[in-house]
């Protein structure tokens, strides 16, 4: 298992981050290792954006997409 440092942290910081795992009822290793595990566990934006890029691309162009609609307007 790795060991993370972090230095220079603020006063204020480092007193809500104990309040927050005293609530949690987590010592503050455990509060800031679960914070950064949750955090590595979720995809950046731009991941996701690619994602649904490729999943969203139109096999249809413009002109299909408007003929299908006016064949669904005769029809009814």
């Amino acid at each position: 298992m790795a060991t993370l440092y972090v230095r220079d942290l603020s006063e204020e910081t480092l007193a809500e981050l104990k309040i927050r795992a005293a609530r949690n009822r987590q010592s503050l290793q455990a509060y800031a290792r679960t914070l950064l595990e949750d955090e590595a566990a979720t995809p950046a934006l731009d991941d996701v954006l690619e994602r649904i890029g490729r999943r969203a691309r139109a096999r249809l162009s413009t002109d299909d997409v408007l003929a299908d609609i006016g064949a669904g307007r005769r029809r009814e």
